[in-house]
Parts: structure tokens; sequence; C-alpha cells
């Protein structure tokens, strides 16, 4: 239950940070993308971002939560890829993160689902 709870806390943090980013670009190097990404696009990303870290600590949502951004990030990676930046370093261990949580393996000490 505790790891399980440093996982959230982690993840929550990141959601915080890179959807702030979006707003204030404070996270070096930028993301490669952000050019190719319209403005308006970029800013809901980070609305929804700063909303997970929020949800991602109610039990109800949390599923979901995490469901939805494991496929957001492992799509983000290849689209990534496919555009030739490799700075996917962040989304491959947010994914990671999430799918651990997601999975939820009985080495995270909690027997309830995510």
């Amino acid at each position: 239950m505790v790891l399980k709870r440093i996982l959230l806390a982690i993840c929550s943090l990141m959601f915080f940070m890179i959807g702030a980013d979006k707003f204030f670009s404070f996270l070096e190097p930028p993301c490669s993308l952000e050019e190719s990404i319209p403005v308006m696009v970029w800013s809901i990303l980070g609305i929804l971002q700063l909303v997970a870290g929020v949800l991602l600590w109610i039990p109800r949502f949390r599923k979901y939560i995490l469901g939805f951004f494991f496929v957001f990030m492992l799509i983000f990676t290849i689209v990534h890829i496919s555009n030739s930046t490799y700075d996917v370093g962040g989304s491959v261990f947010m994914a990671i993160l999430l799918g651990l949580l997601l999975w939820n393996p009985s080495f995270l000490g909690d027997t309830e689902s995510a």
C-alpha cells in the first residue's frame, strides 16, 4: 500500500509538472513537438494533465485516468519516434508507472484494483 501511494504521488507530481509546463515553459529542454502542436491543443493537454494530477487520488476515477494516460503516453512516445524526435524519456517513464499502477501487481501491497 505504501509503495502504491509513493507511485501515485510521483505520477501526480509529474502530471502537475508537465501540465504546468504547457503554460509556463519551465522544463528544459522543451518538448520538441511543441511548435507543431496548435496552442489550443497544447493548452487542453496541460489542463487535462493538471486535472489528472488531482483525480489520481480519487479511487473512483483512478482506473480511468491510469488507463487513458497510459495509452496517451504510449501514443505520444510513438509520435515522437515517428517524427525522429527522441525526447521520450518522460513519457516512457510515465507510461511504465501508470501501467504498473493500472496492472496493480501483488508487490504493491494492495489487493483491491487500482
